[in-house]
């Protein structure tokens, strides 16, 4: 009895000790590398913070997004994956320097074991979720809150909901108090045509501001992904 209760003290125990905390630590460590190697070539998570996409999603909702990382931004490939009308995970950085490697590493660290619910621990580099109204190409204009978009090649223009290859539903902001034609809530746009590899991204809440009617059209190299499915909450668990 007197061994038995000094056993754990030993040599062996301790070294049996130190082998299974190793290999528990290289269990986490391997399924970290296989969390950001999923995640930035193939799915990745995404929490919503904002109401800025209501009623499509709304702030607490958790999902799932196709990284469209390795998908080229060609228009006229076969591949290229973006349609009008779909939701997009966008990465818009506020600052002229990129983030140092360890930072990203940090951030995505925090992501991982927080379920993606603590994220930018870099202020300046954020993530939105949007819509796409119009692409490279694109004439697109803004006339009593109505989305006009030509695309190219064609002589006349189609409303956002005309175009989209998905159905959802907008707010319209409210000029009662003395919005206006004030940008970035602004009823109205003057046409504006897309160069080659920029879009152009609204918030289905049109009175957020945090869309191309203020940061100008978008670059497709600064989309991460296109959110497909919504698994949090359950009672509005489905296809996006």
């Amino acid at each position: 009895m007197i061994y038995k209760k000094w056993q754990k003290y030993s040599y062996t125990a301790q070294r049996h000790q130190r082998h299974r905390l190793l290999v528990a630590l290289l269990w986490i460590l391997g399924t970290f590398l296989l969390y950001l190697f999923i995640s930035s070539f193939f799915i990745f998570s995404f929490y919503v913070e904002s109401d800025s996409m209501a009623k499509t999603l709304t702030p607490g909702d958790v999902g799932l997004a196709l990284s469209t990382r390795l998908f080229p931004h060609d228009k006229e490939s076969s591949l290229f994956p973006y349609k009008h009308g779909d939701l997009i995970v966008l990465e818009k950085s506020y600052s002229t320097t990129s983030s140092s490697w360890y930072v990203r590493l940090w951030d995505n660290f925090i992501a991982f074991f927080t379920a993606q619910r603590a994220v930018h621990v870099n202020e300046a580099r954020r993530l939105f979720i949007k819509r796409i109204i119009a692409l490279p190409g694109d004439e697109i204009s803004i006339t009593d809150n109505i989305v006009r978009v030509k695309q190219v090649n064609q002589d006349y223009n189609l409303t956002e909901f005309e175009l989209s290859s998905k159905t959802y539903d907008i707010t319209v902001p409210n000029e009662e108090g003395g919005a206006g034609n004030t940008l970035p809530f602004a009823s109205n746009m003057a046409l504006i045509r897309l160069k080659e590899g920029e879009c152009f991204v609204l918030s289905d809440d049109r009175s957020d501001c945090n869309d191309s009617r203020t940061w100008g059209p978008v670059t497709l190299s600064d989309i991460k992904g296109k959110p497909f499915f919504r698994y949090w909450p359950f009672s509005r668990i489905g296809k996006l």
